[in-house]
C-alpha cells in the first residue's frame, strides 16, 4: 500500500514538473519508467532487458507507421498537393461566411487525417487562416476553427489510431466504430459554434440544414455499417485481412498509373491533374473499406501522389519526402519510445500489484459516474498530463487496464473524449502557438474561445462510449 502511495506521489511530481515546464515530456517519460520501476521493487535485470530493452520497442508498430504517415504528409506538401485543394475550394465555395467557413474546416479536417506536424499547420494555414479572415470572422474565430478542423481530421489519422491499438490492445474496427459516431458529434458541435460566432440571424437556416444532415449521416453512416460496409453478403463480418478485390483492383489502376506517369514524362507535364486531389482518400478508404494495414495504405497512397503527378524530379521529390519526413517526425518517435517504456514500467508485476488496489477504488464504475468523473477531470489531458495518451496518461491507460475495472474500449473512448481539451485547447500545443501568433492573438485566448466547445465534445463522448456499450453498468 505504502509503494503505491509513493509511486501516486512521484507520478503527480512528474506531472507537475512538465506542467511547469521543468522537464519535457520527451524526457519525463523515461525517466518515469525508471522511477516507478525502482519504487515498485522491480529487479534490476528486468529493469535493463524489460523495461528499457523491451519496453522501447513495445510501440515498433506505432512509430514505423508514424513514419510512413509522415512521409505521405510531406509528400503532399511538396507536390503543392494540400495547397492546391484549399485554392479549389475556396475559388469555388462563394462568399457565404458561413458555409465558407464550414466547407474549409471541413477541408482542413480532411487534410489533417493524413498530414500532421507544425509544417503542415504552417503551410495549410497560411492559406486558409487569409480567406477566413477576409470574409470578416475575427481572428480568434478563425483561429478556433482552424483547431476544430485539426482535431477533426485528427480523429482519422491512422497514425494516432496505431498508438491506440498498440497501447490498448484493441482492434481498429473497435476504433474506427467510435470515431465514425464521434466525429458527428464534433461536426455539429462545430456548426453551433460558427452560427454563434458569425452572430448573423440569416445563417440560423443554413445551422439547421447542416445539423439536419449530420444526423442523417449520423444514421446513414451507422445503418451502412450494420448492413453493408463491413458485412459480407451472408450477414457476417469481413476478416481483417486486405480485401481481394482491392487487391486485384489497385494492381491493374498501378498498370494505369504507370502508363499516364510515362505520359507526363513523354510530354514534360508539370501541372497537377484532377486526379492528384484524391490523394488523401487513398490510404483511409483502403484501411476503412478494404481493410488494408496502415502501412501497406500509406505505401499505395504515397506511390499514388508520385505517379499521378509525375514530372521530371518526382524521385528526388521523393527521396526528399522520406528522409524530410521521418526527420520531421522524430520527436514523436522518441516520445512513444518512453510511452513504451512507462507502459512495460507499470505493468510489471512488481509494480502492478502495488497499485492496482489503490485504483480498483478510485475508478468510476457505472455509466453516470464514468461521465461525471472524466467530465470533471478532463482538464488533466491539457500540458501532457495524467490524462493524455502522448503524455503522463500512457502509463496510466496500463494501470486502468490492470484494474480490470473497466473494458479497453471504454478507456479509448475516454480518452479521444477528453483528448479533445488536448488537442483543440493546450496552450503548450506548438500548432496552438503559432496559430495565435499568426493571428495577433494569444493561446490563452484560443483556450478560453474554444474550452466550452472542446468540454461540450468530452461530455457528448463519454456518454457515446456508454450508448455504445463500452461499460456494462
Amino acid at each position: 500500500m505504502l509503494t503505491g502511495i509513493i509511486s501516486l506521489i512521484a507520478y503527480v511530481l512528474m506531472a507537475i514538473l512538465i506542467y511547469r515546464k521543468k522537464l519535457s515530456a520527451l524526457l519525463a517519460l523515461p525517466i518515469m519508467a525508471v522511477a516507478l520501476s525502482i519504487i515498485g521493487g522491480v529487479p534490476a535485470n528486468d529493469i535493463l532487458t524489460e523495461v528499457l530493452g523491451k519496453g522501447s520497442l513495445k510501440l515498433s508498430t506505432a512509430y514505423t507507421t508514424t513514419m510512413f504517415g509522415s512521409v505521405l504528409a510531406d509528400l503532399l506538401n511538396r507536390l503543392g498537393i494540400a495547397k492546391a485543394i484549399v485554392k479549389l475550394v475556396a475559388e469555388f465555395a462563394g462568399d457565404n461566411r458561413f458555409l465558407l467557413g464550414l466547407i474549409l474546416t471541413l477541408i482542413t479536417a480532411l487534410l489533417f487525417s493524413t498530414l500532421g506536424g507544425l509544417g503542415a499547420v504552417i503551410m495549410v494555414g497560411t492559406i486558409i487562416l487569409p480567406v477566413l479572415l477576409s470574409l470578416g470572422i475575427t481572428n480568434q474565430t478563425a483561429g478556433a476553427l482552424f483547431l476544430f478542423g485539426i482535431s477533426l481530421g485528427g480523429m482519422f489519422n491512422m497514425v494516432g489510431w496505431q498508438l491506440y491499438m498498440d497501447v490498448l490492445n484493441i482492434p481498429k474496427e473497435q476504433i474506427i466504430h467510435f470515431v465514425s459516431n464521434f466525429a458527428f458529434v464534433s461536426l455539429a458541435i462545430i456548426i453551433i459554434f460558427l452560427a454563434k460566432e458569425l452572430k448573423d440571424k440569416k445563417n440560423i437556416l443554413y445551422a439547421a440544414i447542416s445539423g439536419l444532415i449530420v444526423i442523417c449521416g449520423f444514421f446513414a453512416v451507422n445503418y451502412l455499417k450494420t448492413h453493408a460496409l463491413f458485412y459480407s453478403a451472408n450477414n457476417q463480418p469481413f476478416a481483417s485481412s486486405p480485401n481481394q478485390l482491392s487487391i486485384e483492383s489497385c494492381s491493374v489502376i498501378l498498370c494505369l498509373l504507370i502508363a499516364y506517369a510515362l505520359f507526363r514524362a513523354r510530354y514534360k507535364k508539370t501541372d497537377l491533374p484532377l486526379i492528384v486531389y484524391f490523394t488523401p482518400f487513398i490510404a483511409l478508404c483502403l484501411v476503412l473499406f478494404f481493410q488494408w494495414p496502415f502501412i501497406p495504405a500509406f505505401v499505395a497512397g504515397i506511390i499514388y501522389a508520385v505517379l499521378a503527378s509525375w514530372r521530371s524530379d518526382s524521385i528526388k521529390v521523393l527521396n526528399q519526402s522520406i528522409i524530410e519526413g521521418i526527420t520531421t517526425v522524430v520527436p514523436v518517435i522518441v516520445l512513444m519510445i518512453g510511452i513504451g517504456m512507462l507502459i512495460t514500467a507499470v505493468q510489471h508485476p512488481s509494480f502492478a500489484q502495488n497499485i492496482t488496489p489503490i485504483l480498483q477504488d478510485c475508478i468510476p464504475r457505472t455509466k453516470l459516474q464514468y461521465i461525471i468523473v472524466f467530465t470533471l477531470l478532463a482538464p488533466l489531458a491539457l500540458y501532457r498530463g495524467p490524462l493524455s495518451i502522448w503524455g503522463m496518461g500512457s502509463g496510466l491507460v496500463s494501470l486502468l487496464q490492470k484494474a480490470a475495472v473497466i473494458s479497453s474500449s471504454a478507456i479509448m473512448g475516454m480518452l479521444m473524449s477528453v483528448g479533445q481539451i488536448q488537442g483543440i485547447c493546450d496552450p503548450t500545443n506548438t500548432h496552438n502557438i503559432w496559430i495565435a501568433s499568426y493571428l495577433g492573438t494569444s493561446t490563452q485566448a484560443l483556450l478560453r474561445k474554444t474550452l466550452p466547445y472542446a468540454w461540450t465534445a468530452v461530455i457528448f463522448g463519454l456518454t457515446l462510449a456508454c450508448g455504445l456499450g463500452y461499460l456494462n453498468k
